[in-house]
């Protein structure tokens, strides 16, 4: 004989007709069916007023939590962060503080929780692999205006189906959006024009990094470029990060994906449109958005424009011991009957020669040891003219004669 099987919303029902029947007290059948009488008299209450389906169990939650974040509080959280999509806990639990006056924010993991509650956060799959950081030889900026970083985001089509490339210059130390210029292309008139526009504002820097790309780098001698060149005779000295190492910049980086996020997509209708929304983005990114590096403060709240102008051109000086020598219009020196080409780039420059103890003719340039002078004996014969040798990577490491 099979085992009886008992449904407990059907024992439920059985109970609450019988009671109602009459023929039975309530002490006989809660001791039949082996229940309190407490229990017994709830289900009868819950018949009378909600039928069969007050049988069913509830929730036993409360109905009030005192540790539940207030509902003004959750509006703030939800406004703001539609407002700013990219902004997460972090940062909101900052606006929450500094510009709603909030004494006691949620905390962040609370705010996180919200806004995946809400489906205003989606899940993102990490890329695997660890990426080291920047190498010791670049300078960590140490306060404002000491290292600028500038690279152009990578480039997208706006409604009239013009190209737009923006320029962005960025100081390194506060975080600081310097100011992100909209062009048409990487040209170096108009991107030295776009830069002398923002130091006009801010001044500029001890040092600019920015990686091997055009217009600010080369392949030719130091990896100078024309625009690089121009900086170092305004006293600006030049960084470069590795060549393919994008983590060398990774501030620079992290920036450019919260501007894709914010402020081009979907893009403007032309560069001016886009012009006026980069800089509405500028001054969210400096004076609202809370910064983690600094603690939660505002980019602005760091930073100060430079003490250094442009235009103020630097003598550059070289020890007693250099043989100066002035680089022509075209781009040559002469030394001892020969002459030796440097790169029109350079043209009116003034280069250091220096020998040193190997003999060897040392052409410096500022700080920046270019290479050596030597002839170029490839295929058997000299060159129509002679050329300065680049130096090589070994030759960087050892230390300079001077």
């Amino acid at each position: 004989m099979p085992w009886k099987k008992v449904n407990p919303m059907d024992e439920k029902i059985t109970f609450v007709h019988l009671a109602k029947s009459g023929r039975f007290t309530m002490t006989e059948l809660c001791y039949d069916f082996d229940i309190s009488r407490k229990t017994g008299h709830k289900y009868l209450n819950r018949y009378e007023l909600y039928g069969a389906k007050g049988l069913h169990e509830l929730s036993r939650a409360p109905h009030k939590n005192a540790k539940c974040t207030d509902n003004e509080i959750v509006k703030l959280i939800l406004k703001t962060r539609r407002a700013h999509t990219t902004w997460g806990g972090k940062k909101l639990y900052h606006i929450l503080h500094d510009d709603y006056g909030v004494e006691s924010p949620p905390c962040i993991a609370t705010i996180n929780n919200l806004l995946k509650r809400h489906g205003l956060v989606k899940p993102k799959r990490r890329t695997p692999g660890a990426y080291p950081v920047s190498p010791s030889d670049l300078t960590q900026a140490e306060y404002p205006n000491h290292v600028w970083t500038i690279d152009f985001k990578g480039w997208f089509t706006l409604g009239d189906a013009v190209q737009c490339e923006p320029l962005t210059v960025k100081d390194l130390c506060s975080k600081f959006m310097i100011g992100i210029r909209a062009q048409d292309n990487q040209q170096y008139k108009y991107t030295t024009r776009s830069f002398r526009c923002m130091a006009r504002a801010n001044g500029i820097p001890r040092i600019l990094r920015a990686d091997c790309g055009s217009p600010w780098a080369s392949t030719g001698l130091g990896r100078l470029s024309r625009f690089s060149v121009h900086l170092i005779e305004q006293g600006v000295a030049i960084e470069f990060t590795r060549p393919g190492h994008p983590q060398d910049n990774g501030s620079h980086e992290r920036m450019h994906r919260d501007l894709k996020a914010e402020a081009t997509i979907p893009p403007s209708k032309n560069l001016r449109a886009q012009q006026r929304r980069f800089d509405r983005w500028v001054h969210t990114y400096n004076y609202k958005r809370p910064h983690e590096a600094l603690g939660g403060k505002r980019p602005g709240q760091v930073y100060h424009p430079s003490e250094k102008r442009l235009g103020e051109k630097v003598k550059i000086r070289y020890p007693k011991n250099y043989i100066k020598k002035q680089v022509s219009q075209s781009g040559f020196i002469a030394f001892e009957g020969k002459n030796y080409y440097a790169g029109e780039h350079f043209a009116h420059c003034t280069f250091g020669l220096y020998e040193n103890e190997q003999n060897q003719v040392e052409v410096h340039y500022a700080n920046l040891h270019l290479g050596n002078l030597a002839y170029d004996c490839e295929g058997g014969r000299f060159r129509p003219t002679a050329y300065i040798a680049p130096l090589r990577r070994k030759s960087l490491d050892k230390p300079n004669p001077k």
